[in-house]
């Protein structure tokens, strides 16, 4: 059997913010050409779709009520699944701030469980790596993560981590002015893994000084951090100002205001990255409420929200196209990852992963290396399959 189709005639959007009318070829996994509309096809999609790269979501903490902390390989699988059914075709799993010991062993058992998915095969979405979101945070911007977990950072817990997750760990969320981090992102820097500011009390120049020791992509906008004050601001403008960077943003509505969303977008542009945070509760004492996750006490715990979501709130919040919104969830994460040579456009020698969208831009069907994951009945394969 050939290893190459043609799918579409559809609207593609790039990835890179334009959009055609045309077909992809694919060939062993990835796109080899991407062609004008009019010609044959071995793949037809719904009247009026677009074809966009798969979605990739870069702050996750499980999905449906699976937590990565607590649930581990079989979260992995879920979220698998579930990521899928959203348009995306990658996740990376976040294990929250805990006991540290209970941190290390969350993070492995979910980095062997990444390890078979990808060795079985395309079932689903595939988890990307593992971020650990604490416990080198600032305790005054903790939120939902609790203070006598948070620990200062060192070598050797900093290398810990990285031994725990098997050569899958991506990235680490710390507060940039906690004890011993700024040591710890040179080195994590330098090893290609990316380290994110969250939960901090830096200031803006304190934000330039953390992207000079190698902090490339700031966690959750607005949320964790001090007020974007016109006299003393956060550290938010410096990763704004730096073309290095890219700013994580939850595109919920309740996270950030929608106004505030389109005036960071036109701050942002291309550096924008759409992330959901997405929080399964964690315990009896938390529940959704008002579209996002609160902890018993009211506090905003993570939410409730899908990756496909957020792309179309991006669209009405700042009122742009969706293949100028798509960006944000495609090729801005892959880039923050380093992936962008691998995924999150549709060109020559990128991997075919992709997302089908009808008219209203809801996911119909998704793609990974080419081998549908979810709704292969919206697609007319060819006779020979």
């Amino acid at each position: 059997m050939s290893d190459t189709m043609t799918i579409g005639p559809a609207r593609l959007a790039l990835g890179d913010g334009g959009s055609m009318h045309g077909r992809l070829v694919i060939r062993a996994g990835k796109i080899a050409e991407v062609l004008e509309g009019a010609g044959p096809t071995d793949v037809p999609v719904p009247a009026g779709a677009t074809i966009s790269p798969g979605l990739i979501d870069i702050h996750t903490n499980g999905a449906d009520d699976h937590l990565f902390n607590r649930d581990q390989a079989a979260a992995v699988r879920v979220a698998s699944s579930f990521y899928a059914r959203c348009g995306a075709t990658g996740f990376v799993a976040s294990i929250m701030t805990a006991p540290w010991e209970s941190m290390l062993h969350a993070a492995n058992s979910v980095a062997e469980a990444a390890h078979e998915l990808e060795e079985t095969g395309p079932l689903g979405a595939r988890c990307l790596g593992v971020q650990f979101e604490g416990p080198f945070l600032n305790p005054k911007f903790r939120r939902v993560h609790r203070a006598e977990w948070l620990l200062p950072a060192s070598m050797d817990r900093v290398r810990a981590a990285v031994e725990a997750c098997r050569g899958a760990l991506v990235m680490m969320a710390m507060a940039p002015e906690v004890e011993g981090v700024a040591d710890a992102a040179r080195w994590l820097h330098a090893q290609g893994i990316v380290c994110a500011a969250a939960h901090t009390s830096a200031k803006y120049a304190e934000g330039v000084l953390a992207i000079g020791v190698g902090f490339r992509t700031l966690t959750h906008a607005f949320n964790g951090m001090g007020l974007l004050d016109h006299r003393d601001p956060s550290l938010l403008p410096a990763f704004i100002e730096d073309p290095r960077t890219t700013i994580q943003l939850i595109c919920d509505g309740k996270h950030v205001a929608p106004p505030v969303v389109n005036v960071l977008y036109r701050a942002c542009g291309d550096q924008l990255v759409v992330a959901t945070d997405n929080m399964p509760p964690a315990g009896p004492d938390y529940r959704v409420e008002g579209g996002v996750v609160r902890a018993a006490d009211g506090t905003i715990a993570g939410s409730a929200l899908r990756i496909d979501q957020g792309v179309r709130n991006l669209m009405a919040f700042a009122r742009i196209p969706f293949e100028r919104a798509v960006v944000a969830a495609t090729a801005a994460p892959a880039r923050t990852l380093g992936l962008e040579r691998e995924m999150g456009l549709l060109a020559p020698g990128r991997r075919a992963d992709l997302a089908v969208w009808d008219a209203e831009h809801h996911v119909v069907a998704t793609l990974l290396a080419g081998t549908p994951i979810y709704g292969a009945e919206f697609l007319h394969a060819r006779a020979a399959s």
